[in-house]
């Protein structure tokens, strides 16, 4: 394989892009230097500070070949990757040092920019068979002490600058959340981070986040709403905080590890333990969960109901791909952006059910009009549970009821086992419609549809013959049967969220 295409491998591999903000690549006097083969990966405005302690402004980018240190259109230096011994770090203030023991180290200063310079050095070493970068973190104020100014062959030399430090070796794969993690850690703060959805995000500041209002509580969770103290234009966040004893941790870390944003299933930011909490951070969805539209409306028409089950249906079968069982389809699971489109939530960030690949499960509590018969007659939860589920849904937003709710959960269970779905005479539905809810409300979950081959004996049914489903996966209807009514100019609107307000624990973290 040439360098271009370990280069391109690489960057997908990592999930990301070059960042050559400067254009430094179209740059004449950089094309002058370079190497045919040369790459900008990242390019940045710096604080450079020389042996007097003076700073300057100069420009920092790093190639698939070398770093340069750049005055304007001036190349003032130019190092092989290959030469660069490692990194030195302030965990309290902005300055770091490139070491180049055959040269001579490079003091910077940034206060936006250092880690994400860090991590595409990082990968440039990568790129060039160096596998790890090596970084001593350190708790100075000022790093000038740890800098070698002339040329010192003998690494041993840089190392014995650092007597009370010792290296740490980051690989590039898992450079993020160890390099997140080092720079958090502390004797008081017991933040851990467990994943970052942004691969450039290299520090979690809780302080940046402000918890407004209670969304809801749950037996197990809290829901707050965030917003970030430190941007311009007001960003909102769903924070969703679970007890650490109830979630298995490992089995968070491999759902985590195999993290892939998916069309309708919520997306997920940050995930980290803090205070005895799993916490997750969820994109922010205007529309509120898809019961408080049906509370409000009493029921769907039936076009409406197929356009958003067909978008569920393509959640379940993409989860289904990935050994995941849902385990607790209802409408208040079901979120709704202010296009229509809609998205899965509380699947399996607190407490994941099924990872096939593991054979690991853990207990839930799944809701009882919606439960299949073999789920409450021996516990069995598979992906047919998750389709039975759905024929539930379906019949729920089209007659405004379950099928089988009864007060009374004794007489409730008996219903479900019994199997007999009655559609009211004041409901109006097609023959194509009741069909498929029958279908996927089999008592036997062998005869049930898609026990056969899963989503597409549901896309062929005829119920869904006016789906296109490749626009639907790509969200590019103009137009849904049902879009949420929202106040142009409120953010938040209580016609979709119970909000309440913050006890004096709750404000802070």
């Amino acid at each position: 394989m040439n360098q271009e295409h370990r280069k391109l491998n690489l960057l997908k591999q990592m999930k990301i892009d070059t960042n050559d903000i400067y254009h430094i690549d179209a740059e004449k006097f950089f094309k002058k230097q370079c190497t045919s083969h040369e790459t900008i990966l990242i390019s940045r405005m710096i604080t450079k500070i020389n042996k007097r302690n003076h700073e300057q402004l100069r420009m920092i980018a790093i190639s698939n070949e070398f770093v340069y240190n750049i005055d304007k259109k001036n190349i003032k230096r130019k190092i092989a990757i290959n030469k660069i011994f490692g990194v030195t770090i302030s965990k309290k203030n902005q300055e770091f040092i490139i070491h180049v023991p055959a040269e001579s180290d490079l003091l910077y200063k940034s206060q936006e920019n250092r880690d994400v310079i860090i991590f595409y050095l990082t990968i440039a070493l990568k790129m060039h068979n160096i596998d790890v970068i090596k970084i001593y973190f350190v708790e100075d104020d000022f790093l000038q002490p740890y800098c070698m100014h002339n040329q010192i062959p003998d690494k041993s030399k840089q190392t014995s600058l650092h007597p009370k430090c010792s290296i740490s070796m980051l690989y590039p794969e898992n450079f993020q959340l160890n390099y997140i993690n080092i720079m958090n850690k502390s004797k008081v703060n017991e933040l851990l981070v467990l994943f970052a959805y942004d691969p450039l995000r290299l520090r979690v500041k809780l302080d940046d986040y402000q918890k407004s209002v209670v969304l809801s509580q749950g037996s197990l969770s809290k829901i707050y709403l965030l917003h970030n103290k430190y941007e311009k234009q007001q960003q909102f966040a769903v924070l969703k905080c679970v007890p650490m004893n109830s979630v298995d941790i490992d089995l968070l870390e491999l759902f985590l590890k195999n993290y892939v944003k998916l069309p309708f299933i919520e997306e997920l930011e940050l995930c980290f333990l803090y205070n005895g909490n799993v916490n997750f951070i969820f994109k922010f969805v205007k529309g509120g969960d898809l019961y408080q539209h049906l509370k409000e409306i009493n029921n769907f028409p039936e076009q409406q109901v197929k356009q958003i089950v067909a978008q569920v249906a393509i959640a379940l079968s993409d989860l289904h791909e990935r050994g995941i069982i849902f385990g607790d389809l209802k409408p208040e699971n079901i979120l709704m952006d202010e296009r229509g489109y809609v998205c899965l939530t509380d699947f399996g960030y607190g407490k994941l059910r099924i990872y096939q690949e593991y054979k690991k499960t853990q207990a839930i509590n799944f809701t009882t009009e919606y439960s299949s018969p073999e789920y409450i007659k021996n516990g069995e939860l598979t992906r047919m549970s998750d389709w039975y589920s759905l024929g539930i849904l379906i019949y729920e937003l089209i007659v405004g009821i379950t099928p089988f709710y009864h007060n009374n959960f004794e007489i409730a269970l008996k219903l479900i086992l019994k199997g007999e779905i009655h559609f009211p005479r004041n409901i109006t539905c097609s023959s194509q419609c009741k069909d498929i809810i029958q279908k996927l409300t089999r008592h036997d979950s062998t005869q049930r549809l898609g026990f056969l081959m899963d989503f597409k004996e549901l896309q062929s049914h005829p119920w869904f013959h006016d789906i296109s489903w490749e626009d639907l996966i790509q969200k590019k209807y103009d137009t849904l049967a049902y879009i949420p009514q929202f106040n142009e100019i409120s953010q938040i609107s209580d016609r979709y969220f119970i909000m309440e307000q913050l006890n004096e624990d709750e404000r802070n973290w």
